[in-house]
């Protein structure tokens, strides 16, 4: 397979070829770049040998074409919260009614002392 500077770039193509072949076979030593390999790539292409850019996404992680791993966020699916529950509210108005009761008392004792 010969690469030119005009042609379509198939990454998945490439890296099948870059596991068959050391090297890749420039069109008249015109260079378009796809002979660069991340390092990243190269190091999953060993490891997963013929299961490479087969495997599904695993752990919320994508792959793009090349083989990077896609380090941006994957937004997860949306629902509605069920917060504070109810007993959560009984606790949160427990504590509201001590918290008040502790500074009406704070207040009174610095009225009584002055």
């Amino acid at each position: 397979m010969t690469y030119t500077a005009d042609s379509a770039l198939d990454f998945v193509s490439i890296a099948r070829e870059l596991g068959t072949t050391q090297g890749l076979s420039l069109k008249a030593g015109v260079s378009n770049g796809t002979e660069l390999t991340p390092t990243e790539v190269r190091s999953r292409m060993r490891r997963e040998g013929h299961n490479f850019l087969r495997r599904p996404a695993l752990n919320g992680a994508t792959i793009d074409r090349e083989g990077l791993a896609n380090n941006y966020a994957v937004e997860p699916t949306l629902y509605y919260a069920h917060f504070p529950s109810p007993e959560r509210a009984r606790q949160y108005a427990l504590q509201g009614a001590i918290a008040v009761l502790f500074v009406t008392l704070t207040l009174l004792t610095a009225f009584a002392v002055s």
